[in-house]
């Protein structure tokens, strides 16, 4: 399979506590391919394992036919176990790179068993992560959408998709006893909805819906409404709020 078919995009995570600017590359198996599944992984990691400092495993989009069925346990296991396999292989030709971090995507529309079950298998060490990014798009119809096309397929991101993450989040913080770093992502538009993933459980964020309708200019104001937030709640770090209201 040649490297133009890999559903790769490249993402700029910016880092709300001190505006550090990470590179990310997301691999997702590929909608055409007939290798084994974890194959298009295996071979991502391959070729982008020393050019990214991390790498996001996309497991959750809904536009690739059967690709959330690897959220399952076992199917989760397997490309897991090859994941880390081939991370241990990564050779750069600088030599201080140091290896990219591992990042789960998941769907906002798992259930809790689904989110416990991957909770546990992430913090095994054969098939160990570094962190989680919830959450992808939902498939979920909320009854308040009211655009013409509101039935349509695939996955539905922006503001209808804010409260499903949330709580996906929140899950995911109780499951994991808060010992995987997790980047919120959904619904995302202003400093007060960072402040509430992050009180959730989040360590980074990342926007995209927000971004496309608003431009570049609105991670600078995320930053500046942040930063005034935390003098009004006389907060020196953010780190302080990760997780502050995980009562579960």
């Amino acid at each position: 399979m040649s490297k133009a078919k890999f559903y790769i995009q490249l993402y700029l995570l910016f880092c709300v506590s001190n505006l550090d600017t990470l590179i990310g590359i997301n691999i997702g198996r590929n909608k055409t391919t007939n290798t084994a599944v974890e194959h298009d992984y295996t071979l991502g990691i391959e070729q982008f394992g020393c050019l990214a400092d991390y790498l996001v495993i996309n497991i959750s989009s809904p536009n690739t036919p059967g690709l959330r069925q690897l959220q399952h346990e076992n199917e989760l296991k397997n490309l897991l176990t090859s994941i880390r396999r081939s991370c241990e292989k990564i050779s750069c030709e600088n030599s201080t790179k140091q290896k990219p971090f591992i990042l789960l995507k998941v769907a906002p529309d798992l259930d809790e068993n689904e989110i416990k079950s991957i909770s546990s298998i992430i913090r095994q060490p054969n098939t160990s992560i570094d962190g989680l990014i919830v959450s992808n798009t939902t498939i979920t119809r909320m009854e308040t959408l009211k655009n013409e096309h509101h039935h349509e397929t695939g996955g539905l991101s922006g503001r209808p998709l804010k409260e499903k993450a949330l709580e996906t989040l929140r899950s995911f913080r109780y499951h994991t006893q808060g010992q995987i770093p997790i980047i919120g992502v959904g619904g995302i538009e202003t400093a007060e909805d960072i402040f509430e993933r992050i009180k959730a459980g989040a360590s980074l964020v990342q926007i995209y819906t927000s971004l496309t309708y608003s431009g570049p200019p609105l991670v600078n104001k995320l930053n500046r409404d942040l930063a005034n937030l935390m003098r009004q709640q006389n907060i020196k770090h953010l780190n302080e709020l990760i997780g502050k209201d995980d009562h579960r």
